[in-house]
């Protein structure tokens, strides 16, 4: 609603909210000073959708795959799970430095996969499988050439490029686990897949559609999680050992809900009951939509949005 996206009933709601005199909250926006979220899901984004990854690259090695998350339905197995796993020689490259991404480092923990650094990545010619984490200071580039400056990059993303390219040639299997918005760089282009020739598989657990990964053309489902593309056309095809296979599941936290839900609920009960309950400092005002039949001063923008046709 706080984002004004299109929907009849979403208007009528939240005009029976004001009519009614609710106090709407909305949690993705219960956060500290730097803007950084209390509350999310990104965590088991991150596991679940790293997880069906690894999983989908063990179907390009010819390897019988594991279980589907949602049908382990516990985060425990899926770690007993992935520790059985030999990932062979794959070069696996995660991109991000935020909730979701530290979701997925978190699970290759438990695989027996090595962790390398950006510059032991580029010149590591490894035997057994390695993996290497690329935050934003490293993936994308200033344009003027000056030291990356995270509060410059998100406030002028347009002002960067991405230098991911450099990484790419070896990489067997990419996981994006980054925040995009739409004013950043994409990560690379898609006349760029032609020289990917180790690429086998791209886990978009980010799922903006034609956005920062551009071979991700549409979400994929929890109950048919994979599709391929042809690397030439970039057309979506039948599975076969040249495609490139893609992983693009938009509600990954739900394949562990129980896992997942608790973590949400042990975060409301932590950062937001004892806000709502005594004293606020702050976070609850910030994230308040409506109040006594009024939007209030950030949403004020929402009068409009419903009374439009």
């Amino acid at each position: 609603a706080a984002q004004g996206t299109p929907g009849m009933d979403k208007k009528e709601l939240l005009k029976e909210i004001l009519k009614k005199k609710i106090t709407l909250i909305d949690y993705e926006n219960i956060r500290d000073d730097l803007s950084r979220r209390y509350l999310g899901f990104g965590r088991f984004a991150g596991i679940v959708g790293c997880y069906n990854s690894l999983n989908l690259y063990l179907e390009t090695l010819g390897q019988q795959p594991m279980p589907r998350a949602h049908e382990l339905n516990s985060y425990e197995k899926l770690k007993n799970n992935i520790d059985k796993r030999d990932f062979g020689n794959a070069r696996i490259i995660i991109t991000g430095d935020g909730r979701v991404a530290r979701g997925s480092l978190e699970f290759l923990k438990f695989a027996n996969i090595q962790k390398v650094l950006p510059d032991e990545y580029l010149q590591y010619s490894n035997s057994s499988a390695i993996f290497c984490n690329l935050p934003t200071s490293v993936y994308v580039s200033n344009k003027d050439g000056n030291v990356f400056d995270l509060q410059h990059f998100i406030n002028s993303p347009e002002m960067y490029i991405s230098v991911l390219d450099k990484y790419m040639p070896s990489t067997s299997m990419l996981i994006s686990s980054h925040y995009w918005d739409p004013k950043s760089p994409r990560l690379f282009e898609k006349k760029d897949i032609e020289k990917y020739n180790n690429l086998k598989v791209i886990g978009d657990i980010t799922c903006d559609v034609n956005g920062s990964i551009p071979t991700t053309s549409r979400p994929s489902t929890i109950i048919d999680p994979y599709y391929y593309i042809d690397r030439t056309t970039l057309q979506e095809i039948n599975q076969h050992n040249q495609a490139l296979a893609i992983m693009a599941v938009d509600n990954l936290p739900s394949e562990l809900p129980k896992d997942s839900s608790k973590e949400f609920g042990d975060g409301i009960v932590k950062e937001v009951l004892p806000y709502i309950l005594e004293k606020d400092d702050g976070r609850i005002k910030r994230a308040t939509i409506t109040k006594n039949g009024y939007f209030l001063p950030s949403y004020k923008y929402l009068t409009n949005y419903i009374n439009t046709k």
